[in-house]
């Protein structure tokens, strides 16, 4: 048996992007859910910056045979989650506590599939990378970890949890004026794959079929970025896509043109969608 996963941030769903009108939003949220539906099946979808009052009637009418559920937070940033596949929904509060301010929480996904449990934690971590923002990441991650444990403390057999973490964690970096010690954005990258991959977390961030996820489209003064993730308890087996990688990025990287791309991010979003499919665990 196996299932399959989408981690999207759909940015402003549901709400108006810069020069939208109300007709602009809803024929969005129909097109959004219409590629979903049409191109991207998969047992459970994690939708980011969702605005549970406008996307309400399109989920439910155009996938009926799909449960959804939504994070309690802002109300306008929300985690949206739909699944045909029985699912128990936990809202993890502790990540919506900034230092400065509410957050967006988390969504914890919990799917039992061939006799395994796996949690799956949905995340849309702090973004900016001002220094507070870097700290308030760092520590988003730490919950992470210890939410590994309590969850390892819970695992039959003496075997440690089948624990995922997707989603947009937002590793931009962080600038330091009047300092050349800033973290670059591959920096701090790199320092997630170590903190997921070590000795003791074990859960390696999973290789993607494109290095890139967020751009703004040609003019934007930023390149394209790696801030979207999946990281994996290393137990976990994933299906190969014909390149070799776990994660299947779809959407604006698979376009041939800049101006392809750019209608990409028009018509849908500025973040790529990560899909893919759990095959087992060791």
């Amino acid at each position: 048996m196996s299932f399959t996963v989408s981690s999207w941030n759909v940015e402003f769903f549901g709400s108006r992007r810069k020069g939208d009108n109300t007709a602009d939003v809803l024929a969005r949220i129909e097109r959004v859910f219409e590629y979903l539906r049409a191109e991207i099946d998969t047992d459970v979808y994690a939708i980011y910056e969702a605005n549970g009052a406008q996307v309400f009637g399109a989920a439910t009418s155009m996938f009926p045979d799909y449960s959804w559920r939504i994070t309690e937070g802002s109300g306008s940033q929300d985690i949206l989650i739909g699944s045909r596949r029985p699912v128990f929904v936990t809202d993890r509060t502790e990540f919506g506590q900034g230092f400065n301010g509410p957050l967006r929480p988390g969504s914890l996904v919990t799917l039992s599939d061939g006799g395994e449990n796996y949690s799956m934690l949905f995340l849309h971590l702090k973004a900016a990378g001002e220094p507070i923002d870097f700290g308030v990441r760092v520590h988003q991650h730490e919950k992470a970890r210890s939410l590994r444990k309590a969850l390892d403390r819970g695992a039959p057999g003496g075997q440690r949890a089948n624990f995922i973490v997707a989603g947009d964690l937002n590793s931009v970096g962080m600038n330091l004026s009047f300092s050349d010690a800033d973290v670059l954005l591959m920096d701090e990258v790199d320092r997630l794959h170590t903190m997921y991959g070590s000795n003791w977390d074990r859960m390696p961030i999973r290789a993607k079929t494109h290095p890139t996820t967020f751009w703004n489209g040609p003019g934007s003064s930023d390149p394209p970025s790696d801030i979207d993730h999946v990281a994996a308890a290393e137990r976990i087996q994933f299906a190969a896509t014909a390149g070799g990688a776990e994660i299947e990025v779809k959407g604006w990287p698979e376009e041939a043109t800049d101006a392809a791309k750019a209608q990409w991010i028009a018509d849908f979003s500025d973040h790529a969608l990560l899909r893919f499919e759990v095959t087992g665990a060791q």
